[in-house]
């Protein structure tokens, strides 16, 4: 990491997937719904968006 960049630079979306775990970088994985292979963000992200959007809670 540089450390001549000041923080803010540091804190720009993207920039810490040099400190993520292997499987917590963005990559191609199925959907935990309908199976359908789709961009993930990282472990957290399991649905595709089709699917996320019809699972929204308190409609």
């Amino acid at each position: 990491m540089d450390k001549d960049r000041s923080i803010e630079e540091r804190r720009r979306p993207g920039l810490d997937i040099e400190f993520r775990a292997e499987t917590d970088r963005p990559s191609k994985r199925k959907c935990m719904s309908c199976h359908k292979p789709f961009d993930s963000q990282g472990w957290h992200n399991r649905l595709c968006n089709t699917c996320r959007s019809m699972s929204t809670p308190y409609e």
